[in-house]
């Protein structure tokens, strides 16, 4: 089998949305089946991080790079004191008192841009594909969103080349808690709606995270589309892990964060919770508490932890290269996750929360106590999941994680593997292309 993907983010794009479909495409090569990647020139692309270590995970992979036009660069110009790349949006992380400049140039990507400020991108990405699919023998054609931008594409090259295609949703498209943040019209949002409805329908398979997120999308078109809407979970890569073992510090008892921390994965409550732990066991601390946040941190959330008056040594980190992040997990004491506040936090499971319960440590998050990732959570035994109101549970669940009364439980997560996620990913696309 021979199948092309079509995807923005590709090696050597950094972060957690690459990883998906980097291993889904590793793995799935050893499995005999050849995937074939469009994808955007790194030199040329709106990238927010750079992770070249991952080009050795792809290797095999052929792939074409293609040109694009996108709005970042000028958009760039219009911020003081930033680079290109530091200025490219990333869940609004430091954007939380935005300047009359930022609020227009949102309203402009919101309204003008839609479904994304990357739709520059489709044109270039569709006449590959099209010269791809007109020279090669191709069974299936693939999307990954977001840039949910990038499903048109393979909607157009369904209709031209007649062939198979799946479409896969890493996070909500219109549903997207920044959309709120545009500024968007109603003409814009009903626009946005619309494109995703067709994707939907149109697709002959739609693949995502989660059965949060099956629901979701399950919710947005009439119940005869519901057979063809999947999900597979993101996994950990078990290669990489093998290769990492834990080294704890003796001088600090180290509370670890990954990732983007954004406005709106708050976590005032979790800070509340540190502070009143601290309180009622101060003679009792017999080694300090190190808070690690390692990635793109807000300001006002960075501003927030050294206005909280507490004992606790802030670590503050840049991106790092995935297996040095991996590092930084397996030398942690408790891992932290702050899941966003929006409509559906039910369906929100991080890119990071396998590798969190592959790590073996234990796991505080804060979001809903019966969405999807509590579920994972409450399965592997891997940790907690708490709202934001439950200040007492975090205090207590901090307490015992200290005192080492927390023990995790031993469970088989070799399901959750990347492996084992692409032979479920292969299982589909053979059904898919028999029918």
């Amino acid at each position: 089998m021979k199948v092309l993907l079509i995807t923005y983010y590709w090696p050597p794009s950094g972060g957690s949305g690459v990883q998906r479909w980097m291993y889904f495409c590793k793995y799935l090569s050893e499995f005999g089946i050849e995937p074939v990647v469009v994808t955007v020139d790194p030199n040329l692309a709106s990238y927010k991080f750079i992770d070249k270590s991952f080009l050795k995970k792809v290797e095999s992979i052929k792939a074409y790079k293609t040109s694009t036009l996108e709005p970042f660069s000028v958009y760039s110009k219009l911020q003081v004191n930033k680079s290109v790349k530091d200025s490219i949006p990333q869940g609004f992380a430091g954007e939380s008192n935005p300047s009359i400049v930022q609020k227009i140039s949102r309203a402009i990507r919101g309204n003008l841009f839609i479904p994304d400020a990357r739709i520059g991108w489709n044109n270039y990405a569709f006449k590959q594909a099209d010269k791809l699919l007109k020279s090669e023998r191709f069974d299936l054609i693939i999307t990954t969103g977001p840039p949910h931008s990038t499903h048109l594409v393979g909607k157009k090259l369904r209709h031209k080349h007649n062939i198979k295609w799946l479409a896969d949703f890493r996070d909500p498209w219109s549903g997207v808690y920044y959309n709120k943040l545009m500024y968007r019209t109603i003409w814009a949002d009903n626009y946005d709606i619309k494109l995703e409805r067709e994707v939907l329908e149109i697709a002959d398979s739609i693949l995502t995270i989660g059965p949060g997120m099956k629901q979701l999308l399950s919710n947005l078109v009439n119940p005869k589309y519901h057979y063809k809407i999947e999900y597979i979970f993101n996994g950990y890569d078990e290669a990489l892990f093998s290769n990492i073992t834990s080294n704890l510090s003796n001088d600090h008892f180290v509370i670890c964060h990954l990732g983007i921390l954004s406005d709106n994965q708050p976590i005032d409550i979790f800070l509340a919770a540190l502070k009143s732990f601290l309180d009622q066991n101060n003679e009792n601390i017999f080694i300090p508490i190190k808070l690690q946040l390692i990635g793109k941190i807000s300001p006002s959330i960075l501003e927030m932890i050294r206005n909280a008056n507490m004992k606790v040594e802030l670590e503050v980190i840049d991106y790092v290269e995935h297996s040095k992040a991996i590092q930084y997990m397996m030398n942690a004491n408790l891992l932290f996750n702050s899941l966003a506040v929006m409509e559906q936090d039910k369906l929100l499971i991080s890119g990071k929360l396998m590798e969190y319960v592959a790590s073996g440590k234990p796991i505080l998050c804060l979001g809903s106590e019966d969405g999807d990732a509590a579920k994972i959570l409450a399965e592997t035994g891997a940790g907690k999941i708490f709202n934001r109101s439950n200040q007492e549970g975090i205090t207590n669940f901090l307490t015992d994680v200290y005192f080492g009364k927390f023990k995790r439980q031993i469970v088989d997560i070799e399901k959750y593997s990347r492996k084992s996620t692409a032979k479920e990913l292969q299982k589909l696309l053979e059904r898919l292309t028999k029918n």
